[in-house]
């Protein structure tokens, strides 16, 4: 295995944040908290296993001879008029029970009730900001979650299906890519039982806490109207469609883990909290979340208490039999999931052949630079923050950066010589040495600048410091960040535009100086022998070693392209 892409950076993919950290994080805070929030709906006076009929059948036969009286002179069934009754009944024990949540006397849903329906939105507002991250990329939360609740996922993966778990030295072929992605697919389908119960568990929990989140409080809520005073009611015919909605989530409810809530608040941060903020920063942000959403599990907790799901479907339905409808389940998480490690593989394996690219590079480095790796943007400030910032240049960037710094001074004083002291034979060969250096010294001027930019006393630097030890981030925080990133790329993307095109015209005016076979376009200098004087000798090695040190960039940055692309 390669030892130089530590597991870290897996853990990075698959979850923001190292795992081992994480989990040691969590473990802290979980000891202060319960593991689990206990969710369940009160079956007690529901009476699910018996319906209208074998209820009917059990009564007695007087009151049977009662309801054949009452149905000659009502018109009605004798069934119908037995479930009128039940649900009067039921509807007394409510009252009885639960005062305030409805007055069937009038058919309506009472005032208690609708404050009830007022905090469990607050707790639907509060968790909702999350799902919208969920929402846009299930898949990707699906896998972050699994870090959380069946870590040992990843950690087979890491072992079995990552390609790094090979030497740079490897041969690449379609067939061990092949390999590698019947190992992801194996090791998914292979599951332990306990590791996929683990995970179908804690998606169900998101899964039904999304649905909470996506009832339609505000609809419902419209639907009471104010009688006297802060008395708000509405009939059981304006509201029955959105309870129904309600009460099939709360019919479908299940144990909330901690884990579950704490991977849907940090799968919606990863943008946002920074690395400076591993340790005390992040634990106490998610401290702090856990305190208000377990104020909140508390409130969905006491509105399951206080309001008899069931059998208040049966009395604003008017019907005995009636059954909460099923929640749509969280048994479509698996391809979702497999869908995403399939990503994640595909992004390691071309971080595989960026890295044996790099390293079939490295001894011709070491050879003409002595370099031992390659170098990187002196500043690159946007490490300091936790997320994964991706950055399109950093092998071509690194590179132009450190020709600007290392090598650009040592030469550029002859190259000018050239242009002020060089008598050329052809005019049009002065104009095209001229634009070739004003393009070569341009992008060095841009990446000197960029530098001074990305320093921490720079316009940029200073705002990346900020956002890497403020914790408070924001959607206008992301963009300005994602504003520089772009401002970034674009200027080492023109800088290296400029640099080639200076470097190439250059390079075919110094073929007329030095080539004896002419192109029949370039022309040596009249003064070749002659220009520095007593230097010259020095003079022109020196425009030879240039020479050759802008062809062998050129060159690097040829190479160094296509493996920046590789990146994702």
């Amino acid at each position: 295995m390669v030892e130089s892409n530590t597991k870290s950076s897996f853990d990075r993919l698959v979850a923001g944040l190292n795992a081992e950290d994480r989990l040691a994080m969590l473990n802290r805070i979980n000891q202060a908290s319960p593991q689990s929030y206990q969710l369940e709906f009160d079956n007690s006076d529901s009476e699910t296993t018996v319906t209208l009929k074998k209820k009917l059948a059990g009564e007695s036969v007087f009151y049977k001879f009662i309801l054949w009286i009452r149905a000659l002179f009502d018109k009605k069934s004798i069934e119908q008029l037995y479930g009128l009754d039940l649900i009067n009944s039921i509807a007394r024990k409510i009252n009885a029970k639960y005062p305030g949540t409805i007055n069937h006397r009038i058919k309506s849903f009472d005032y208690i009730f609708y404050e009830r329906l007022l905090t469990l939105k607050e707790a639907a507002d509060f968790f909702k900001a999350y799902f919208s991250y969920i929402e846009d990329r299930p898949g990707d939360f699906y896998v972050f979650l699994s870090s959380f609740v069946a870590p040992e996922i990843a950690e087979k993966i890491n072992a079995q299906a990552d390609p790094f778990i090979y030497q740079y030295s490897k041969q690449v072929t379609p067939e061990l890519r092949t390999e590698l992605a019947k190992k992801l697919d194996e090791i998914l389908n292979n599951m332990e039982k306990d590791t996929k119960t683990n995970m179908y568990s804690a998606v169900s929990c998101a899964n039904w806490l999304s649905h909470f989140c996506s009832l339609q409080y505000v609809h419902f809520i419209a639907q009471f109207t104010n009688i006297m005073g802060d008395v708000y009611t509405c009939p059981y015919s304006n509201g029955t469609m959105d309870y129904n909605a309600l009460a099939a989530v709360f019919s479908a409810m299940r144990p909330i883990q901690n884990e579950v809530l704490e991977a849907i608040y940090l799968f919606s941060q990863r943008k946002h909290l920074t690395i400076n903020a591993q340790d005390k920063d992040i634990e106490k942000a998610v401290r702090e979340f856990m305190v208000k959403a377990s104020a909140f599990m508390g409130t969905i907790r006491s509105f399951a208490d206080n309001v008899p799901i069931k059998n208040l479907g049966r009395v604003v339905n008017y019907d005995f039999d009636w059954q909460p409808e099923n929640i749509e389940g969280a048994e479509a998480w698996f391809p979702s999931f497999r869908s995403q490690w399939k990503k994640i593989q595909d992004v390691r394996w071309n971080e595989f052949l960026r890295e044996q690219k790099k390293q079939n590079l490295s001894e011709k480095l070491k050879e003409d630079f002595g370099l031992d790796v390659f170098p990187v943007m002196e500043f690159r400030p946007w490490l300091k923050l936790w997320n994964r910032i991706p950055f399109s240049y950093e092998l071509t960037g690194g590179f132009l950066s450190w020709f600007c710094t290392e090598k650009y001074d040592k030469i550029i004083g002859d190259l000018n010589v050239v242009a002020m002291e060089g008598i050329f034979y052809k005019s049009e060969n002065r104009t095209e040495y001229s634009e070739g250096l004003n393009n070569f010294s341009m992008a060095n001027t841009m990446m000197m600048d960029l530098a001074r930019k990305l320093s921490p006393e720079g316009e940029f630097g200073r705002l990346f410091d900020d956002f890497a030890t403020n914790r408070v981030n924001t959607f206008q925080v992301q963009n300005q960040i994602e504003s520089m990133m772009q401002q970034i790329e674009e200027t080492v993307k023109k800088s290296i535009e400029l640099f080639g095109k200076g470097a190439r015209t250059l390079e075919r005016v110094f073929y007329g100086f030095f080539e004896e076979q002419k192109d029949g376009i370039h022309e040596s200098l009249q003064n070749m022998t002659t220009i520095k004087g007593r230097d010259n000798r020095r003079f022109i090695d020196s425009l030879r070693t240039i020479r050759k040190l802008l062809k062998d960039i050129l060159f690097y940055i040829s190479e160094l392209e296509p493996i920046d692309a590789l990146k994702d």
